[in-house]
């Protein structure tokens, strides 16, 4: 069998797609009022044959761009006042196509009357693993000294995120519809125009300490990242979620069914902080980025298999079987199995397993829905015709 045929997805997974309605809120100012007027306008400039995955796909690899020039340039996150101004411009240059181009694959589908669910699925996929290469790179900007962010820091910053991400699919798996979250566009905004400041003034224009208050300015976006990015989504989801038990008009699951998706998120969480916590060998201060690139591709995988299940109306996986791998790994940490020279192997070799494995997953699971519905990834065919069966219903 070919190794890109493996079945991940299960007969009532595409039995779902068939019946599949994407139904999402976007209420964001910025969004309404900003960055879906742009791209209304800018689309109109791409020509008809640029399929949406690959708009897509294109912005992910021009992250993937930005987190291969900052681990050559700044593997330890302590090299942002020496790094070339030029790194700078580029960061600034991928951010801002990579997240418009992401904001402009749905537009571009419904142009070509090519929207199927191969597009949401893709696209979020891409979002899951995006979570962790956005924040990545602007650590960077940030960096390790006297008053920057600590590793610890960063991972908590970045598990902040990750609970804003899963908890809108998680949402969505529980009341039908995708709320979008207020912090995406805002973020995206915000990480361009930091990239060009430090490009324009050096990263060293972040580091000043507030007067009055005399808290350094980093100091203050260390705990306003993640406070605001939790209060600005997982309290208003826990309201959608019991409105949609209140009317009846979500799926009404029992309670365990309900958090079913949040097991494997927590054991993830709970795993990662124990490790950098208690690791005998300090992994997480001595492989920062490795480390945290670990925990970012096991997210992206569960993530990812909520997305499909909460696309298909199916049940949630319980727990991930990468955390059958990952969790042992970090216990045998923690207890002193290993010296520091064998954690960091182990590590590496992990980081290079999970990324395979997921590569793996997304590949397989694009060519089953593409032999089942009839459609090319990345290609428009000539005389397009909305067959896909993908209803698209966004409120604003």
């Amino acid at each position: 069998m070919n190794s890109l045929y493996y079945p991940y997805l299960r007969r009532d997974h595409l039995k779902g797609l068939n019946e599949y309605k994407y139904n999402a809120v976007d209420t964001s100012p910025v969004s309404l009022y900003v960055t879906q007027p742009f791209w209304n306008w800018l689309v109109e400039f791409c020509p008809r044959w640029f399929a949406p995955n690959l708009m897509t796909f294109l912005g992910f690899l021009l992250l993937v761009v930005n987190f291969v020039m900052f681990t050559y340039y700044d593997l330890h996150f302590t090299q942002a006042l020496v790094l070339p101004s030029w790194v700078w411009l580029v960061a600034a240059i991928c951010q801002f196509w990579s997240h418009h181009l992401d904001g402009m694959d749905g537009k571009q589908a419904r142009r070509t009357k090519t929207s199927s669910p191969l597009g949401e699925l893709f696209d979020h996929g891409v979002d899951s693993w995006a979570s962790f290469l956005f924040p990545i790179c602007i650590f960077s900007v940030i960096s390790q000294n006297e008053d920057g962010f600590s590793p610890m820091a960063m991972h908590l910053s970045l598990v902040s995120i990750y609970i804003t991400f899963i908890d809108s699919h998680w949402e969505k798996y529980n009341t039908k519809v995708l709320f979008l979250p207020w912090s995406y566009d805002i973020s995206m905004i915000i990480m361009t125009l930091t990239y060009l400041i430090a490009y324009a003034f050096s990263p060293s224009v972040f580091h000043f300490t507030i007067p009055i208050i005399n808290v350094t300015f980093i100091q203050i976006v260390k705990y306003a990242w993640p406070i605001l990015g939790l209060l600005s989504g997982v309290p208003i989801s826990i309201v959608h979620i019991y409105e949609s038990y209140r009317t009846g008009k979500g799926y009404n699951r029992t309670f365990l069914e309900a958090i079913r998706p949040l097991i494997s998120p927590a054991i993830l969480i709970i795993s990662s902080t124990w490790w950098g916590f208690s690791s005998p060998h300090m992994i997480l201060e001595k492989q920062p980025r490795l480390f945290l690139a670990a925990v970012g591709a096991t997210f992206s995988n569960i993530a990812c298999r909520l997305v499909v299940a909460q696309m298909t109306s199916t049940r949630s996986d319980g727990i991930n079987t990468l955390l059958y791998l990952y969790v042992p790994i970090q216990i045998m940490s923690v207890y002193g199995l290993f010296n520091g020279r064998m954690e960091f192997i182990v590590l590496f070799a992990y980081n290079i397993f999970v990324t395979l494995a997921h590569i793996h997953y997304g590949c397989c699971v694009v060519r089953q829905i593409c032999d089942h519905l009839n459609i090319f990834a990345f290609k428009i065919p000539h005389n397009t015709k909305d067959t896909q069966g993908a209803e698209v219903h966004i409120k604003h």
